[in-house]
């Protein structure tokens, strides 16, 4: 059986990285919370050429933990290709969206920290939306070496972002790396998603990637959009 072999410093500056990066700051919530298309072309008699169309993120698919192969799939798919749990995890009654203000509506989700077999990461933790995956964190990447940039880690778990993160530090000796819809441009099965890289005391094994669903609420979500609750989830 595998176990959790984090020591109590890993753990305490992990669940640090996890509380200063839950949500997104002001900033970030006054970012456009859609991709936006390219406009459309000009006519003719316009004379003008079409707007550009935005670079999207580009993802890897062949990396054994790949985002293509955890993200939108059901809780059996994503646990045949990870470790033990790694304790109990936890479950709540609502989920959230940034589109762009915090909302939270009905659901069932769930969250698990697991032990990663592949040995990249000390862990993996994923999030799970009415039984589909819509989040997963890679913590500590063990192929980090050198000095820490947020790229090197990005291409660790496969992904390349079209611009650099709006960087904060919400605690002492945290640096935070967010991109907001519009600034990932990470789409994945069509659906939207925003991007967090986190490290504690530029230390590689305390880095972590989250890659977040924040797709529109769809008409039927909005049915059960519930009010929030003295700021937590209600």
């Amino acid at each position: 059986m595998r176990v959790n072999t984090l020591s109590s410093a890993r753990v305490a500056a992990l669940a640090l990285l996890s509380a200063a990066c839950g949500n997104p700051g002001s900033s970030t919530n006054a970012a456009k919370p859609v991709i936006e298309p390219a406009a459309a072309p000009a006519s003719p008699a316009a004379g003008s050429a079409a707007a550009p169309t935005p670079t999207l993120a580009q993802v890897r698919d062949d990396l054994p933990l790949a985002l293509t192969k955890l993200l939108g799939h059901p809780v059996a798919e994503v646990q045949a290709l990870l470790g033990e749990p790694l304790g109990k995890g936890m479950a709540r009654d609502s989920c959230v969206r940034f589109v762009p203000e915090r909302v939270f509506f009905a659901c069932k989700y769930a969250q698990q920290r697991y032990a990663d077999k592949t040995g990249s990461f000390a862990a993996v933790r994923v999030g799970y939306e009415d039984g589909i995956a819509t989040e997963v964190a890679y913590d500590g990447w063990t192929g980090g070496a050198g000095a820490f940039t947020p790229e090197a880690l990005l291409a660790g778990v496969g992904l390349v972002l079209p611009e650099a993160g709006t960087q904060t530090s919400p605690a002492t000796g945290v640096k935070l790396w967010s991109w907001f819809n519009s600034q990932a441009r990470l789409k994945l099965g069509e659906r939207q998603h925003r991007v967090e890289v986190s490290i504690t005391g530029d230390d590689w094994k305390l880095s972590r990637v989250d890659v977040l669903l924040n797709d529109p609420l769809t008409p039927e979500q909005q049915l059960r959009v519930r009010p929030p609750q003295g700021g937590a989830a209600p």
